[in-house]
């Protein structure tokens, strides 16, 4: 049974599930039996996970998790059954990557912990065999940051320098989405000076992104979210007037999944900034995304986060309201 806030890997463990990623020869695929696997027949299955990223951006990953399951399987069956070529073979591997990948991040953004920490260890096995960095590198850096979240902090830093080993071998967009994660973790370690190199690099980096250039799965990676990882910089060192002003510029261009997500973070910073008024409009702005189809157990825990902060205002009316509110979705 999976736990919430539940991580079955830690501490040296963690960091040696990275450093196997990196030193790992790609494993040579088992003998294949049965119909040919087409380039066409890849090139749909690659539409079919494009399309669920796309919807999961939308409304959250707890609605796609079992489509992602459905998708992994029949990739499963195509590289267990299939008769294909070497590049067939390793583009095969990538997509079961991906979508392991992406089954993390569903299962994150539900709360699912011990199932995201699963899939993402998948996801690193079968981006070695699809002999992909970036894919390998991109499920480093979403398992360090849940790490970090989970208090893993050691083991958090030891899967950033993983993904650092082999950023020399990707594209402008996954050095970017590197420096980004390596913010997030080195602050939550308390490397403040480290977490602002890290968050330099990544506005370098997004400069010489090319975004045609970009895999699918780093697409959703811009502007938009790297000042959302600078805001929760400045929230976490102590300049939470920084952190509004990055995070309402983050919330703009956003997809609705994350906006929900980010307008929590947006009051979290008003709150310590003093503003009430502030925090009221981003808490309401956060629950109606929430009220009329986001599913995020991330942003229903960021706005709990906030209902604790208005603890000094309980007594005014409007503060009562918005609690209930929070409330209301905490129990739905």
């Amino acid at each position: 049974m999976d736990r919430r806030g539940f991580l079955g890997i830690g501490g040296t463990a963690l960091i040696g599930l990275g450093a196997q990623w990196v030193t790992a020869e790609p494993a040579l695929a088992a003998a294949a039996k049965g119909d040919m696997v087409t380039p066409t027949t890849v090139d749909r299955m690659r539409d079919r996970v494009t399309s669920l990223h796309a919807m999961e951006q939308e409304t959250g990953g707890g609605d796609y998790l079992e489509s992602a399951r459905a998708d992994l399987r029949l990739i499963s069956r195509m590289l267990e059954h299939g008769r294909y070529s070497e590049d067939t073979a390793q583009r095969l591997y990538g997509l079961a990557a991906e979508v392991c990948c992406l089954l993390g991040w569903m299962s994150y953004d539900a709360s699912l912990h011990g199932a995201a920490q699963k899939h993402y260890a998948a996801a690193l096995r079968a981006s070695k065999t699809a002999g992909d960095d970036t894919l390998g590198a991109h499920a480093l850096c979403f398992m360090a940051t849940q790490a970090a979240n989970q208090r893993e902090q050691r083991g958090a830093v030891g899967l950033m320098d993983s993904a650092e080993a082999v950023r020399s071998r990707v594209p402008a967009s996954m050095r970017a989405s590197i420096a980004a994660h390596q913010t997030t973790v080195y602050v939550k370690a308390g490397e403040e000076k480290k977490a602002a190199a890290a968050l330099n690099r990544a506005f370098d980096a997004l400069g010489r992104m090319d975004h045609a250039e970009a895999p699918t799965y780093l697409r959703w990676f811009g502007e938009a979210q790297l000042r959302s990882t600078e805001g929760r910089f400045y929230l976490n060192t102590g300049q939470a007037a920084k952190a509004t002003d990055s995070l309402e510029r983050s919330v703009k261009h956003a997809a609705p999944r994350d906006k929900a997500v980010r307008y929590g973070t947006v009051a979290l910073a008003y709150q310590r900034t003093g503003d009430l008024d502030g925090a009221l409009e981003a808490t309401h702005k956060a629950a109606r995304l929430l009220e009329e189809g986001v599913h995020s157990r991330r942003g229903i825990e960021r706005l709990e986060d906030v209902r604790k902060g208005f603890a000094p205002h309980r007594h005014e009316p409007r503060v009562k309201e918005a609690s209930e509110r929070i409330t209301a979705l905490s129990s739905a």
